[in-house]
Order: structure tokens, then sequence, then C-alpha cells
């Protein structure tokens, strides 16, 4: 989901209760990242998704301790950017009330593949509506998004490149955590430069 709201990725049709990382597992980008997302882009997820190179997480508390100001900081912006995912939620449960409750129970493989094309249904007119009020301008969503992503600049996404050759071998850990930390330094300098 871009910040436009606009699906990219789903998984439907597992019944009953899976925990969100499982089901992450059985998404198309989680095993094709490349083809979903740019060299220079990445997901923002909360602490029960791994942590990748193209899937940032929040820091997690330390047992016995707290996190450190910085790493609360980022946190904190991390909280404000997954929020977008609350408001896909609550768009598309708006637009489409059914998807509220199913009023209908599911009782076999028919009943099953009916409730999934019911919901794919709703996706996809969702996405086609975000390209309508697009084309005729009605989508202040998109631009507020776009907008607040700019406002980071380039060296969030780029990073500058002399300041992030330097501290290469400041970060240590698994390839995701090693990203994890760059993007949180990267974020941290941007926002910093933002403050007058």
């Amino acid at each position: 989901m871009p910040h436009n709201l606009r699906v990219v990725d789903y998984v439907i049709g597992v019944p009953g209760s899976l925990h969100d990382s499982t089901l992450f597992s059985h998404t198309r980008i989680f095993h094709h990242p490349q083809a979903f997302l740019g060299a220079n882009e990445w997901i923002w997820v909360d602490t029960v998704y791994p942590s990748l190179t193209w899937c940032v997480v929040p820091f997690k508390k330390p047992s016995g301790r707290e996190l450190a100001a910085d790493l609360k900081f980022f946190n904190y912006h991390l909280s404000l950017i997954r929020v977008h995912s609350e408001h896909f939620f609550g768009s598309l449960k708006g637009r489409f009330q059914s998807l509220q409750e199913l009023c209908f129970q599911i009782q076999n493989q028919t009943d099953l593949d009916y409730a999934n094309m019911w919901i794919r249904c709703c996706l996809i007119l969702h996405n086609m509506i975000i390209d309508i009020e697009e084309e005729l301008g009605l989508s202040a969503s998109a631009d507020t998004y776009n907008t607040e992503a700019q406002g980071w600049g380039e060296s969030l996404i780029n990073g500058n490149q002399s300041e992030a050759s330097e501290n290469d071998d400041e970060y240590v850990g698994l390839p995701g955590q090693i990203f994890h930390n760059h993007v949180k330094d990267m974020l941290l300098h941007s926002l910093l430069k933002a403050i007058p």
C-alpha cells in the first residue's frame, strides 16, 4: 500500500485466526520484494514482522531497560507513518460496509470461495476509486502523503553518500538490522535538519 492507500498486495482465503507475520510470509511481496519495491523503497511495519533490508520495524525495548532517546524518537515517527495503514482499513471498510461483517456463514469451500471473491472485488473497486479520484483531482490524501514523504527529501531515501560510507563500519548485525539502523540514522538526520 503506497502513500495513496492503493492496495499492491494482499492475502485472502486463509480461514481462521493466524498471526500477522504468518500471513505476511504468504504474500508475494515477502517472496519477491523487488517486484513491488524499487531500489530505494521499503515498507514500514510493526514489531511482529521480520527486520529485512526492505522491511523496517520499530526498535524493541530491551529486557529490563529503556530505549535510548534516539530510538524512542525513531519509533514515534515510525508510528506516525504506520498509522496510514490504519487509515487504509478505515477507508476500505467505510467504502464497503459489507466488509465490516459479511452477512453469511462460511460452511463449505463454495462459501469460502464466495467470501474471497467478495473481498477481492472490494479491493479491486477500492483501487479503481483511487484511480478515478486522482484523475478527477478529488484525492487529497495522495497529495498529503506525497508532500509528507517529499518533506524528508532525498537524504532519507538515498542518504548522504559520504556520511553513509563513513558510518557503514558502525552498523553490525544481520542485513535487515544494518538497514534498519541506517534508515533510523537517515530519518533522524533529516528530521533534525528540518528543526529551525
